[in-house]
């Protein structure tokens, strides 16, 4: 089932799990995604599921919507795919995804972030989870974790790996003063399962994790 994940300036409001038919966005409390701002229509945008296809109409000329930092009318979604609805951020992630491709990560005031060449891609025939960048100039940037090893930051600052294992992927500490916090906890020398919506932090950029 595809999902929305509604945030506030980096901050995780909800998960919303979408269902075959219209979901409304917009702010009157009847809406399916009920979200109160004035920067948000009363009736702002609908989103359509049906025959697995995912789309997204605006309802209200006067308040503008983003796709990919693109303004649109209407549009088809996709896995990854990050919605500007006012001040906040919708990201769409699909249940399951075919994977391919490489990655880089932006991390901390350098902003550089590695693969390493042990990091073969993923099987075709896993899901593939995807980091949303939640702060730094690559605010709302959505990254798909193609790799079975990901590193994330440049070499003597504050370093970590995201590995894909049989049961799910696992973020680990690697180098540097600050070891990576999940949730506002640091995860200390200790793989940690990451989940739907968790929070992630490495040196001085916020991401969030979604699968």
């Amino acid at each position: 089932m595809p999902k929305l994940t509604l945030s506030f300036k980096g901050r995780l409001i909800d998960v919303y799990h979408l269902k075959p038919g219209e979901t409304l966005i917009g702010r009157n409390p009847s809406c399916d995604i009920c979200i109160d701002s004035l920067a948000i229509a009363p009736l702002h945008a609908k989103i359509v599921l049906d025959d697995q296809q995912c789309r997204i109409e605006v309802l209200d000329e006067e308040y503008p919507l983003s796709l990919n930092y693109n303004s649109i009318e209407r549009s088809e979604l996709t896995h990854g795919d990050l919605m500007e609805i006012g001040k906040h951020t919708l990201a769409y992630a699909e249940d399951a995804i075919e994977p391919s491709g490489d990655i880089n990560i932006p991390v901390g005031s350098n902003e550089q972030a590695e693969s390493g060449p042990e990091g073969t891609n993923i099987d075709e025939s896993r899901r593939k989870g995807i980091l949303q960048i939640l702060s730094g100039a690559h605010l709302g940037r959505i990254i798909p974790l193609n790799r079975n090893l990901t590193r994330i930051g440049r070499a003597g600052t504050d370093c970590a790996m995201i590995s894909l294992r049989n049961d799910g992927y696992y973020i680990s500490y690697l180098e540097g003063p600050n070891p990576p916090q999940v949730n506002d906890h640091p995860i200390g020398s200790e793989s940690f399962l990451l989940k739907e919506g968790d929070m992630i932090e490495v040196g001085e950029t916020k991401m969030q994790f979604h699968f």
